[in-house]
């Protein structure tokens, strides 16, 4: 068998600088400058490549985003108005458990007389104020004289008592009373 032979010829002749020390720093830098420009490129790449897939994810959860926040808008109707009625429901509860007040309306009623019209009435654990329109000047008297002699109300005050506007018959009235609770039926 025979040996095959290699010859490398190299035509190119030897340059002295590459035998000195800065020769072989620049020789070193230059392979060791081509690696970090190929690797710089990967990254700046792998980065391009990155930036659609963050560029979708952007996208798509800003589309969730906006779906949700149409969903709570179509729900926030109905949420204000069961917040309406558990604020309504948690008022009854607190009227439902004083007692006091269902004695109130017709302690009230036994108070107005004919020509008495409520229109807004305020009622706390042991007082009520409010508005009341009065017709004539006779019920007026009769309103506050069955005020004073009725044993149910105690610190009776007459807060303001104008002409109603725009024309209108009467007096509007406004009033203050503190009431008693009596517990147990009469015998």
């Amino acid at each position: 068998m025979s040996k095959k032979i290699q010859y490398k010829v190299n035509l190119l002749p030897k340059d002295p600088f590459l035998e000195t020390g800065l020769g072989q720093f620049l020789s070193w830098s230059l392979g060791v400058g081509r690696y970090i420009v190929i690797f710089t490129e990967l990254i700046v790449i792998a980065s391009f490549g990155s930036r659609f897939v963050l560029d979708r994810k952007v996208t798509d959860l800003n589309d969730a985003i906006f779906q949700k926040q149409m969903i709570v808008q179509s729900q926030s109707q109905l949420e204000r108005d069961f917040r309406l009625a558990q604020a309504k429901i948690q008022n009854y509860s607190q009227l439902e458990q004083q007692s006091t007040l269902i004695e109130v309306f017709p302690k009230l009623q036994e108070v107005f007389p004919d020509g008495v019209r409520l229109q807004k009435l305020i009622i706390k654990s042991s007082s009520l104020s409010g508005e009341a329109v009065v017709l004539s000047n006779n019920a007026l008297n009769a309103f506050i004289s069955n005020f004073q002699l009725s044993p149910s109300f105690q610190d009776i005050s007459v807060n303001k008592i104008e002409s109603r506007e725009n024309d209108q018959t009467g007096f509007l009235v406004q009033f203050a009373a503190g009431f008693t609770a009596q517990s147990g039926k009469k015998k």
